[in-house]
C-alpha cells in the first residue's frame, strides 16, 4: 500500500502520521526558520516567522500558514521560500527586533542568540521601529535580576516569544513564569514580579535553553565559547539517568546542557544535573594518595601505597583468615567499577564480604519484587507514562528526589490523569492528588492490605490472570479477608473511606502505574511493604504490557547497576545466589579461580563484626558511611575498631576522616563506563576532562590494586569491561560499547543486542507470580522508645542537595538551601512552646542535635520531618539500629524522638 505524499516546493514526499508542515519539512531536512518554535513544546504559533505559502493543487490559490500548528495532509503543496513568504517573514522579524535593544552590543557574541540567526536569515539588516518601552530606562529594576547564584534575566533583550513560560509549564510544570501588560508594555514576570531568588522557581533552568535571546540565561552559558567540544555523558545524581551535554575547552567545562534528543530526559534536567558540577575542580579536592603515619594523613606516591596496602592485607588474610576483610561498594561509580570491586574481593581476598549502599536504600525492592515476580527492577520504562491513565506514587518525592520524572509525573496529572500519593508528608505531588493517604510513618503494610480487602470485597480483581499467571492466591485472599479494616485505619492513622476510594479507583483503571521511592523500603517491613504493592498489580492484572507494572524510583544514579553487578553478599554479578553450588561452579569457570561459597557480611554485620574484633579491614569505595549510615555513634565506634580501612573518595568525607589510606579517585565527568538507571537503562558515561592530577579514575585504581595482589588484571577500559561483564551476567549477554550508542539499552539484552522495553510480558521470570500476605507489625523502634520519645521523626532529601550534599554543597546550590530544616506540625509547636525559624534539641535514645524548626501543616501531628544534607548537623546520630528483618536496610523513616526549645 503507497504512503499518503505531499508537495513540498514541488516535490513529493510521504507524510507520517501526526505530522505538522515544520516537523515533515524538517525531516525532510529542508529548514524553515522559527522564533517561538521549540521541539519539547507543544506547538504554539504565535510569531508566524514559520509560515508558508500552502495550496491543493501545484497551480491553485495559496494561503499562508503557519507550519508549527497546521497538521500536513494528503496531496498538500507547500512553499517554503516564495516571494511573499520572504517578504512577509522580513518583516515580522523587523517588527519582532522592535522588542529588541536597537543596539544590542551581545549579539554577535551571544551563542545563544537565534534571533541573531533569524534575522539573517530572512535578510533583515536594518530595524524602522523602535520600542521605547524596551529601553533600560524604560523597565523596572525587577526587569535586570542576578539574585540567583545561576539563573539570569535582561529584558532588554526579551521578544515575547512567550518560550520560556511555555517552557516553565510544560516541560517543569512550575508556572513561575508569565506575562503582564500588554503591547509594548509586555513583558515577563516571576511570581507577583519578584526576583529569581524570591521566587518559586526550582533553576532547572528550562526556560535559559529555550530563550531564543538570552534574556533569560545562565552563568554558564553566557561564558561558551564557539570552539567548544561537546561531549554527551550521563548524570551521576539520582537514578533518573539523565543525558547531559558537556561543553569543553582546554580540559575545562564551561556549561553543561540538556540534549533534546536524549531518550531518558528529552532536553530537561534539574539544577544539580545542568548546575551542580565545579565540584569536579573545587579546591578540596584530593589529588595524591594518603596514609595515616604517627596518626596523621600524610601523603604518599601511588607505588608507596599499593605495597603498603598488599602487605596490610596479605597479613591480616594470613593471620585472620579472608573474612576478617570486608568492601563496600558504590553506587556513584560505574558499573564496570563495581564488577571489579566485588571481583577483587570474591577472587583475590576471598570472600564474599562485599555491599554496596543499596543494602540502605533499594535492597527491599530487589528482595521483594525477587520474590514476587523473579526480578528485583523496574517492570516498565518511564516513557510508559504517555500510556497510562493511573497513577500510585508510594513513599516518594520525585519532583525533589528525581525532578525529571517527577515532571513528567506532575505534567500527566495536571491534564488529568488520576493520582493516588501514599505518604507521610504533604509532598508537591500530594498537592495535586486525587487522594493523599497520609498514613503514619511505618504503617505502609497496613494501607496496602486495606486497599487489598477493598479491591477484593468489591469483586474487582484480574480474575483471568491471578488464575493463568499467578500462585497462592486463595491463601493470600483468606488472610487479607480476615482483616479488621477499621483497626488497621486507626493504627495508620487514615480515613478507611479515602483508602477505599483510592484502591477501588486503581483497580477500575485500564492501566496503572505504581511508582515507589525510600518511603516504602527504608522501615523494618521495607521488604514486605514492596510484596505488597507486588500483590496489588497482580490482583490487578497491571504488569506485563505499556502503561502498567511496579517501578521503584532509584535514590542514587547507579543503584541497579550496583547490584546488578553483584555487589552484594548473598549473590554474585547476575543475582545468582552463591550458596548455591550450581552457582558457584558457575563463578568458579568464569573467573578460573577458588571462590568462597559462605553468604558474607551485610554493612550492618561489617560493623557490629569490626567492633566484636572479626572484621579487620574494610575497604570503601566514594562511600561516607559516617555521614549516611544510622546511628552514627555506632558506624564512628565500628571504623575505630579496625585495623585497616581503605576509603576511595574525591574528597577528605567524614568517612576519608578516619581512614588508613585514602585513594583519590574521580567524579563521573573524568571517567568513562556505564551507569544503569532506575529503567534497567545501561548508558555510557564519557568522560568529558581528564582526571585531576594526582589521580586516577576509580576503575583503574582497583585495576592496579589487583595487580599489587599478585592478580592479572588487564588495564582498566569500559570496552574490554563490558567484554567481561556480558560473559558473567546473562542479561548484559548482547551489551558491547558499540551498541549501546546514544541512549543506550534496556536489559535483559539478548545475545543479538535486542533489548527490553517491558517485562513479564508472558510470564514471570520465576513462572508464576506468588502472593505475599504479612499482617501489620509495629516497629521495635517505636515498641522500645515510643514512650519516652513520643515524636515519629522521618527523613528525605530536598531538590537542591543530594545525599551527604559531598559534591552540592561544593556548588552554587549552598546559595539556595545553606541548612537541613525541622518541618514541626503547628499544634505540636504550640505545645511545645516552640515558634518558626527557633533553634530546637532533637533528640533520641542514641543521641542528639539542634537545628532549626519550620512550623508546617506539610506533617500531621506527632510528626516530625528533615533532610540530612549538612554534615555540621549529622542527622544521624538520632537514628536507630532497626532494620528490615530479610535484607537489613535500616529504618530511616521512622525514628522515636523527642523536641524541646534549644
Amino acid at each position: 500500500m503507497t504512503k499518503p505524499s505531499a508537495f513540498l516546493n514541488g516535490v513529493a514526499h510521504p507524510i507520517e502520521s501526526g505530522e505538522s508542515i515544520l516537523s515533515f519539512a524538517r525531516r525532510l531536512q529542508q529548514e524553515i526558520p522559527t522564533l517561538c518554535d521549540d521541539n519539547r513544546l507543544d506547538a504554539y504559533g504565535s510569531c508566524r516567522v514559520c509560515s508558508v505559502d500552502v495550496a491543493l493543487t501545484a497551480d491553485g490559490p495559496r494561503k499562508v500558514m503557519a507550519s508549527c500548528h497546521t497538521p500536513i495532509s494528503e496531496g498538500m503543496h507547500i512553499f517554503t521560500n516564495s516571494d511573499r513568504i520572504e517578504k512577509l517573514r522580513k518583516n515580522i522579524v523587523e517588527l519582532v527586533l522592535s522588542d529588541h535593544p536597537a543596539s544590542c552590543d551581545d549579539c554577535e557574541s551571544n551563542l545563544n542568540c537565534e534571533l541573531q540567526d533569524v534575522a539573517v536569515a530572512t535578510g533583515v539588516r536594518e530595524i524602522r521601529f523602535v520600542n521605547a518601552a524596551k529601553s533600560a530606562d524604560a523597565l523596572p529594576d525587577v526587569s535586570f535580576d542576578s539574585s540567583h547564584p545561576y539563573m539570569r534575566m535582561d529584558l532588554t533583550k526579551c521578544i515575547d516569544c512567550n518560550r520560556c513560560i511555555r517552557a516553565c509549564d510544560e516541560i517543569q510544570g512550575e508556572q513561575v513564569l508569565s506575562a503582564a501588560g500588554r503591547g509594548f508594555n509586555s513583558r515577563i514576570i516571576k511570581g507577583q514580579d519578584v526576583t529569581f531568588a524570591e521566587s518559586d522557581c526550582v533553576s532547572c533552568g528550562a526556560c535559559a535553553q529555550t530563550c531564543p535571546t538570552g534574556a533569560i540565561s545562565d552563568v554558564f552559558r553566557a561564558n561558551l565559547t564557539a570552539d567548544a567540544e561537546k561531549i554527551r555523558t550521563v548524570c551521576s545524581y539520582c537514578g533518573v539517568g539523565c543525558n547531559l551535554e558537556v561543553s569543553v575547552k582546554n580540559n575545562k567545562i564551561q556549561s553543561i546542557e540538556a540534549p533534546e534528543d536524549a531518550a531518558v530526559n528529552a532536553g530537561h534536567t534539574c539544577l544539580k544535573g545542568r548546575y551542580a558540577w565545579r565540584f569536579y575542580d573545587h579546591p578540596d579536592r584530593l589529588t595524591t594518595p594518603l596514609i595515616r603515619k604517627d596518626g596523621e594523613l600524610q601523603p604518599a606516591s601511588w607505588q608507596e601505597t599499593y605495597q603498603y596496602l598488599a602487605d596490610r592485607l596479605q597479613a591480616i588474610k594470613t593471620t585472620h583468615g579472608s573474612d576478617a576483610i570486608a568492601g563496600i561498594s558504590s553506587a556513584r561509580c560505574t558499573n564496570e567499577e563495581n564488577y571489579l570491586l566485588q571481583k577483587m574481593i570474591r577472587v583475590i581476598i576471598g570472600t564474599n564480604n562485599i555491599d554496596c549502599c543499596a543494602r540502605v536504600c533499594h535492597s527491599p525492592t530487589a528482595y521483594g519484587m525477587q520474590h514476587s515476580f523473579g526480578t528485583g527492577a523496574a517492570t516498565n520504562s518511564i516513557e510508559d507514562l504517555k500510556h497510562t491513565n493511573f497513577i500510585m506514587l508510594i513513599g516518594a518525592n520525585p519532583t525533589a528526589a528525581h525532578p525529571v520524572t517527577g515532571a513528567k509525573i506532575k505534567q500527566k496529572v495536571m491534564k488529568g490523569t488520576p493520582l493516588i500519593v501514599i505518604d507521610p508528608v504533604k509532598t508537591e505531588l500530594a498537592r495535586y492528588a486525587n487522594w493523599h493517604i497520609q498514613l503514619r510513618p511505618g504503617t505502609n503494610v497496613a494501607v496496602l492490605n486495606m486497599m487489598a480487602y477493598f479491591i477484593i470485597e468489591a469483586g474487582l480483581v484480574e480474575q483471568a490472570f491471578i488464575d493463568n499467571r499467578t500462585e497462592a492466591y486463595q491463601e493470600y485472599k483468606q488472610a487479607i479477608m480476615a482483616l479488621d479494616i477499621n483497626e488497621l485505619a486507626n493504627i495508620a492513622g487514615v480515613d478507611a473511606q479515602v483508602v477505599k476510594a483510592a484502591a477501588l479507583a486503581y483497580a477500575k483503571a485500564d492501566n496503572a502505574m505504581s511508582f515507589h521511592g525510600l518511603g516504602v523500603t527504608e522501615h523494618s517491613q521495607g521488604s514486605r511493604a514492596i510484596m505488597s504493592i507486588a500483590d496489588l498489580v497482580m490482583l490487578t492484572g497491571n504488569i506485563g504490557r505499556p502503561g502498567v507494572g511496579m517501578n521503584p524510583l532509584r535514590g542514587q544514579n547507579n543503584v541497579q547497576g550496583a547490584a546488578d553487578m553483584g555487589c552484594q553478599p548473598h549473590q554474585g554479578a547476575g543475582y545468582f545466589p552463591v550458596n548455591i553450588e550450581e552457582n558457584h561452579q558457575y563463578y568458579q569457570e568464569h573467573y578460573q579461580s577458588e571462590l568462597p561459597k559462605e553468604i558474607g557480611y551485610k554493612i550492618p554485620e561489617m560493623f557490629n563484626a569490626a567492633i566484636a574484633g572479626d572484621l579487620k579491614a574494610l575497604w570503601i569505595l566514594g562511600e561516607d558511611v559516617v555521614q549516611t549510615d544510622p546511628n552514627q555513634n555506632h558506624v564512628i565506634k565500628a571504623l575505630s575498631n579496625l585495623e585497616l580501612l581503605v576509603v576511595q573518595e574525591i574528597f577528605l568525607s567524614e568517612t576519608a576522616k578516619m581512614a588508613d589510606v585514602v585513594l583519590p579517585g574521580s567524579s563521573f565527568l573524568e571517567k568513562s563506563g556505564t551507569f544503569t538507571n532506575g529503567e534497567r537503562r545501561i548508558q555510557k558515561v564519557n568522560a568529558v576532562v581528564t582526571p585531576k592530577d594526582g589521580c586516577k579514575t576509580d576503575g583503574q585504581i582497583i585495576v592496579e590494586m589487583m595487580n599489587a595482589l599478585g592478580y592479572p588484571q588487564a588495564e582498566y577500559h569500559p570496552k574490554t569491561m563490558l567484554e567481561e561483564i556480558s560473559q558473567v551476567v546473562p542479561f548484559f549477554a548482547g551489551v558491547t560499547w558499540d551498541n549501546l550508542g546514544e541512549d543506550g539499552l534496556q536489559w535483559p539484552v539478548n545475545a543479538n543486542g535486542i533489548d527490553t522495553k517491558i517485562l513479564h510480558t508472558e510470564n514471570f521470570k520465576r513462572g508464576l507470580g506468588k502472593f505475599h500476605f504479612y499482617p501489620f507489625e509495629e516497629s521495635v523502634e517505636v515498641t522500645q522508645n515510643g514512650e519516652q520519645f513520643p515524636f515519629i521523626l522521618t527523613t528525605s532529601r530536598n531538590l537542591e542537595h543530594y545525599n551527604a550534599g559531598t559534591m552540592t554543597r561544593r556548588t552554587g546550590n549552598e546559595e539556595i538551601v545553606s541548612e537541613d530544616i525541622l518541618l514541626i506540625n503547628p499544634n505540636d509547636a504550640k505545645a511545645k512552646k516552640i515558634s518558626d525559624q527557633q533553634s530546637v534539641r532533637l533528640f533520641s535514645a542514641r543521641g542528639e542535635i539542634t537545628l532549626k524548626a519550620q512550623l508546617s501543616d506539610k506533617v500531621n501531628k506527632g510528626i516530625l520531618f528533615t533532610t540530612f544534607h549538612f554534615p555540621e548537623l549529622m542527622i544521624n546520630r538520632v537514628t536507630g539500629d532497626v532494620t528490615d528483618a530479610e535484607t537489613k536496610c535500616p529504618e530511616y523513616k521512622v525514628v522515636s524522638v523527642d523536641i524541646e526549645a534549644a
